[in-house]
């Protein structure tokens, strides 16, 4: 609408007018919808089911804003006009008006930005330097203020629960798989106890402990130790489920200890007590209270369904199989993700006793049909409700950081087929073989810069994918639009780099939110860059000098995009006053990200633009 305008105020006809801007700023909105596009279908690479839905539904909602505002707006502005031309009240648009800030200052913003472009190049570097290690300072978190209000009960219940309770943690399980009545897998976890309890101050403190100062660490050979006491308490029960204390078997065909009680190094004494304590629990004993079955249930499991009157044996006289139990422990300040993440590692190297029971490592699950005398661990993973969030929230920010990086280079390949050069392949060819030393050096400079940018962005795989498509590409699009993406697209990246930084700076962590608008910052951000691309190569094209080409880019586009700019940020700010941890954090940093993507266009670009053009603008200047 803003070129429309603009074309009208220059005297052109209505019908002029809407093909000019369609076919011109149509054109930049086209590349910058494409673009956007792109960014988010670029989470379509994720394993991840919710970010795939993302990137559909967001490119979908691209889509439809380009259709809309893209072609439906201006084409509606062009009936209306029509329609007052042909009442005689079409009226020619004024000259001279402010709508937000002269047109002067903003052509002095670009111009000057290219005049001084070794000193604005000089100063992003600097820049992006301190921001690079607060970027990779960023750590993972997850704060109930981010979701819910900070002043609410049900936020000041659990903040009194973490401070009153912090000993306690949230309960977290570690689930183990194979063949559990094996007396190895019992003694391992007695072997885990001990490593966990093993630690010293300068280590991660994170798992709950008793008041004793020993790790909380509810397991199946501790509820088998309650057991054997109750025994030697009173074994009535014991005596009723079939155990015969005068038998050298105790009836049941197990080794007794030296007390005279079921041997866990037995695998018939452990057959007997799983089944006991699964039918019947852990009976009082001691001033202890009894223990029921559905506890007991929670760390062991059979496969069959038990006989109650004979319960080291089935419901159909078979020997009973375990192949499952869990280990249960806490988690204090679950929600800091920073902790949680070493507590976890730590956590996995203590269950090493565990690993030497596997054939295979424990992340992998094996069959539990695989489990033999000397490997009965088929798998072994920690779970749980915190275990469970940290991973879906560490996983989605891996996933979406990774898909950002992606989706730059997407971006990147997308607006080389925007700028494609018009001439045909074979006439390229034709040009390229007449002087092949210049030809081999361009393509090969576009193919090395590809292949390196994509190297340290995604790695050596997609280096030698990407440097190949290069290849091809520098011969079916030429080369030149390749460096010209590269400029669309590098003030965004930079950008996004000093996002993380402030995110930093401003004491936050990486979370959803954080995330999320550092992605978005990609999609949203280039579009301001494309149209301020494409308004300075139309001006080009015209014939018009680098320094006029900048002037004419600040003061039309450049209005258009300052008013955009300040309509977005003072909408993300009302966003902002919200007392929702969430939406507060979302509009703040938005607001933050659109206004660095204008200094990106209006300023980094026309930097990139000067060092580009510097011996024309030292002459016109000059």
């Amino acid at each position: 609408l803003h070129r429309y305008k603009e074309e009208r105020r220059e005297g052109a006809s209505p019908e002029q007018a809407v093909h000019t801007s369609i076919s011109r700023v149509g054109r930049a909105i086209l590349l910058t919808s494409t673009t956007t596009i792109v960014a988010f279908m670029a989470n379509m690479t994720s394993n991840i089911a919710a970010l795939r839905s993302f990137g559909i539904e967001a490119g979908l909602g691209v889509l439809s804003a380009f259709i809309l505002t893209g072609l439906w707006v201006p084409l509606v502005r062009y009936d209306f006009d029509l329609w007052m031309e042909s009442r005689g009240k079409l009226q020619e648009e004024k000259e001279g008006l402010v709508h937000m800030v002269p047109q002067s200052w903003l052509a002095g913003v670009t111009t000057t930005s290219a005049r001084h472009a070794p000193v604005v190049a000089a100063l992003t570097i600097l820049i992006t330097a301190m921001a690079v290690p607060m970027m990779f300072s960023l750590e993972g978190d997850f704060q109930v203020e981010d979701f819910i209000e900070s002043e609410s009960d049900l936020a000041l219940g659990i903040g009194l629960i973490n401070e009153r309770f912090s000993d306690e943690g949230e309960p977290g399980f570690i689930l183990v798989e194979g063949d559990i009545a094996n007396p190895k897998v019992i003694a391992a976890f007695g072997e885990f106890r001990s490593n966990v309890n093993s630690h010293g101050p300068e280590d991660s403190d994170q798992i709950s402990r008793l008041p004793t100062g020993e790790v909380e660490m509810i397991a199946i050979d501790g509820i088998l130790g309650f057991a054997k006491a109750a025994m030697a308490w009173n074994n009535t029960s014991f005596v009723e489920a079939g155990w015969n204390p005068s038998a050298e078997d105790g009836g049941v065909g197990c080794d007794k200890d030296v007390l005279g009680l079921p041997s866990l190094d037995d695998r018939q004494c452990l057959i007997f007590l799983f089944g006991f304590v699964l039918t019947r629990g852990v009976p009082e004993s001691g001033g202890y209270p009894p223990l029921p079955p559905s506890i007991v249930a929670e760390y062991i499991h059979a496969a069959e369904e038990l006989d109650y009157e004979r319960p080291w044996l089935t419901v159909s006289g078979e020997v009973p199989h375990y192949p499952r139990a869990s280990m249960r422990y806490g988690i204090s300040s679950p929600e800091q993700f920073a902790l949680v993440e070493p507590a976890l590692a730590q956590l996995e190297q203590d269950m090493a006793p565990l690993q030497e029971l596997a054939r295979n490592p424990l992340r992998e699950r094996g069959k539990i049909s695989s489990a033999d005398e000397e490997y009965p661990i088929t798998w072994a993973i920690p779970t749980g409700e915190p275990v469970i969030r940290f991973v879906a929230a560490n996983s989605m920010q891996e996933e979406m950081q990774g898909t950002l990086l992606l989706g730059v280079v997407f971006c990147t390949i997308t607006l080389w087929w925007g700028f494609r050069e018009e001439t045909s392949v074979s006439q390229r060819w034709q040009e390229g073989m007449q002087d092949r030393a210049d030809f081999t050096r361009r393509v090969g400079s576009t193919v090395v810069v590809s292949g390196v940018i994509t190297y340290f962005l995604l790695g050596t795989g997609y280096a030698l994918a990407f440097a190949t498509l290069a290849l091809v590409l520098s011969i079916l699009w030429g080369t030149m639009p390749f460096f010209i993406a590269a400029v669309t697209t590098g003030p965004i990246f930079v950008v996004i780099v000093w996002l993380y930084a402030l995110i930093a700076l401003a004491g936050y962590g990486l979370n959803m939110i954080t995330v999320a608008i550092a992605a978005m910052s990609l999609g949203v951000g280039i579009d301001y860059v494309i149209h301020l691309i494409e308004r300075y190569r139309e001006e080009r094209e015209k014939g018009t000098t680098p320094h006029l080409s900048l002037a004419a880019v600040g003061s039309a586009s450049g209005l258009a995009l300052f008013g955009s700019a300040v309509s977005d940020i003072a909408g993300f700010l009302v966003i902002n006053q919200s007392k929702m941890g969430f939406f507060s954090t979302f509009g703040l940093f938005c607001a933050i990200m659109i206004g660095l993507s204008l200094i990106a266009s209006m300023v980094l670009t026309p930097a990139v633009l000067g060092l580009l053009h510097r011996k024309s603008l030292v002459s016109e200047y000059s």
